[in-house]
């Protein structure tokens, strides 16, 4: 019989505050940024209840550790605000996809073509698949598929030519940002 440990991840309850604050002597800070030096931890906690706040331990891998009298809930907000921003702005965006047959009408090429152009002004990479299935022709595919390229000529490819995936042509773009690495869509002629 094996023995599998287990191991759970230790939950993460913030910076310490107030009576959670162990060490003997730390280093205040108050609420406007005035540094009060060092004094005793039951001290600073009566600084910080005088004044309606919390003593929060904001550097504590120094010696003295490091504390400053504020709000701790709004800290708290400040923090979390702080982290949902930054998964926003790191997030990439999401490429889309857009899927055409041969024997698509023109109405429909049109729309999602309408909607492919609105994605890559957002700054969505946008890939343009054409799939066949069972007899439809490898020509007319190829046909129609150059046809709906013609409304991307504003836009920079990342593949130099449309990839062929068994029955499936597909090409990527993307936005153009000044420079293009695709010679078929930049506009200096060689």
């Amino acid at each position: 019989m094996a023995y599998h440990k287990t191991y759970t991840k230790k939950k993460n309850y913030g910076p310490k505050k107030n009576e959670w604050i162990k060490a003997p002597k730390v280093q205040v800070i108050t609420n406007k940024g005035e540094n009060l030096g060092e004094m005793d931890t039951k001290e600073a906690l009566k600084k910080a209840q005088e004044q309606d706040l919390d003593l929060v331990e904001v550097g504590a891998n120094t010696k003295p550790p490091v504390c400053k009298i504020m709000d701790y809930s709004k800290y708290i907000y400040q923090q979390n605000k702080k982290q949902r921003m930054n998964r926003v702005s790191s997030k990439q965006k999401e490429m889309k996809e857009f899927r055409f047959s041969p024997v698509i009408d023109v109405g429909d090429i049109n729309t999602r073509v309408r909607r492919a152009l609105e994605f890559l002004e957002k700054g969505h990479p946008v890939r343009i698949t054409m799939y066949r299935k069972g007899r439809q022709s490898s020509k007319q595919a190829k046909q129609v598929f150059d046809e709906i390229l013609t409304n991307f000529t504003e836009y920079s490819s990342i593949e130099a030519d449309p990839k062929r995936e068994g029955r499936n042509m597909f090409i990527t773009f993307h936005k153009k940002n000044g420079k293009t690495k695709n010679k078929q869509n930049s506009k200096k002629e060689i």
